[in-house]
């Protein structure tokens, strides 16, 4: 039996912060297609599933990426997760905290895997 594994995502215009839960290791990217192309070629689909905010066009390299490479994923709306990381009491933020929330988020709630993004 195969355990999911939650992998939260921080994205900014310049970084992509990840967590990983299994692991408990943060890593940090920047936010351009080599590096994603590097990062998405290490977890394992079917297992990792990556949990991230819906951020406009920043997630948009990471997604293709995540899609190509037959990753799941997941992006929900910013309030939603600011809801729940105050529902845990976290007062800090930090793109570690908050990716590491993302985490907590998907193991809380299991969502579904969204479709992979249109070529265009």
């Amino acid at each position: 039996m195969i355990v999911q594994n939650y992998v939260g995502c921080d994205i900014s215009k310049q970084w992509v912060d990840f967590f990983d839960e299994t692991s408990g290791r943060f890593r940090q990217i920047d936010n351009q297609a080599d590096a994603i192309a590097a990062y998405v070629a290490g977890p394992c689909p079917g297992r990792d599933f990556v949990v991230m905010e819906a951020t406009g066009v920043h997630d948009r390299l990471l997604r293709h990426a995540l899609a190509k490479a037959g990753i799941a994923f997941s992006r929900h709306n910013p309030a939603h997760t600011h809801h729940y990381a105050k529902s845990t009491r976290r007062r800090a933020k930090t793109d570690r905290l908050d990716a590491r929330m993302l985490s907590d988020y998907g193991r809380r709630y299991q969502p579904e895997a969204e479709p992979a993004p249109c070529e265009q």
